[in-house]
């Protein structure tokens, strides 16, 4: 996706420290800077910002329902930042637990399957970016899930954080590009499970494999203010026409069946066709704050 070609840039009139572009390293050649680049997440249930948490109860998602969080995880990969000279960078991610071969995943519970075990909670991705002399950050783009060419690799051998089995289909499906699992109050649970479906081929077997419907949302905003907003990920929105206590059909939530009532909803707000699985571009699950 050439954001550039599709996107009227806003600006920052100022340079990168003015701009909140982060801390940046020596300049490795005459007028370039590698700046640090951190963008941070939260995970909200509602326009309020209410923050979505282990110890809390989401009220009044859907139609009126109340649900407790037992797992709120997603991988973002493609993550890139456009600049005030026009131009579309890849952001580097860092090396570490939470981010490796290009996928961060972000991890929203304090506690291990919001059980008995506390955590620290991801919800940053890091990277680094070269500016050109007077070049500020201006926009950023990311795409969700992992990308094709390592959805079918081996969980086994897979590098962090794809070696994660809880967030693992069949071998041949991949990988849960995101897993937001609730028990409602009184009602049947909630599963939203995004991954690539109907595919073809036997990674086992050493056999390729293609997925007709990608499910991959692409996500985007060509004014952010590195340093001061907050990519807010509303679980409420997501869920707002499809969760009511009680399932219609197919898995138990949205487990990315095309023929699944609950999907529906929740694929239009992620912003991609339930269809085809492509992106449409029109996604209203995330936002900025």
């Amino acid at each position: 996706m050439s954001v550039l070609k599709s996107v009227s840039l806003v600006a920052c009139t100022s340079l990168l420290a003015a701009c909140g572009g982060g801390s940046s390293s020596t300049a490795e050649t005459a007028g370039v800077t590698t700046a640090s680049v951190t963008l941070p997440f939260e995970a909200v249930y509602n326009s309020n910002n209410d923050p979505v948490s282990c110890n809390v109860t989401m009220t009044g998602l859907g139609a009126g329902v109340d649900a407790q969080l037992l797992d709120f995880r997603l991988y973002v990969h493609d993550v890139t930042v456009t600049t005030t000279y026009q131009r579309e960078l890849a952001l580097t991610l860092d090396s570490n637990a939470w981010q490796g071969a290009g996928v961060a995943l972000l991890d929203f519970r304090d506690y291990i399957s919001c059980e008995t075990d506390p955590q620290e909670p991801r919800t940053v991705i890091t990277g680094q970016v070269d500016l050109e002399e007077g070049e500020a950050l201006s926009g950023v783009y990311f795409t969700l899930g992992v990308p094709e060419t390592l959805n079918h690799n081996n969980l086994a051998t897979a590098p962090t954080p794809l070696n994660v089995p809880t967030l693992h289909w069949s071998w041949q499906t991949g990988y849960k590009f995101l897993r937001m699992d609730v028990s409602v109050d009184g009602g049947q649970a909630f599963n939203l499970h995004l991954g690539s479906t109907d595919c073809a081929g036997d990674a086992t077997a050493g056999e390729s494999v293609s997925c007709s419907r990608s499910n991959r949302p692409e996500v985007g905003f060509a004014d952010f203010t590195f340093g001061q907003d907050v990519i807010v990920i509303d679980y409420g929105a997501m869920v707002a026409g499809a969760i009511d206590g009680v399932d219609d059909g197919g898995a138990l939530g949205c487990m990315s069946g095309v023929t699944d009532p609950e999907c529906g909803p929740v694929f239009s707000v992620l912003g991609l066709d339930l269809d085809t699985g492509a992106s449409t571009g029109t996604q209203t699950a995330f936002r900025l704050k």
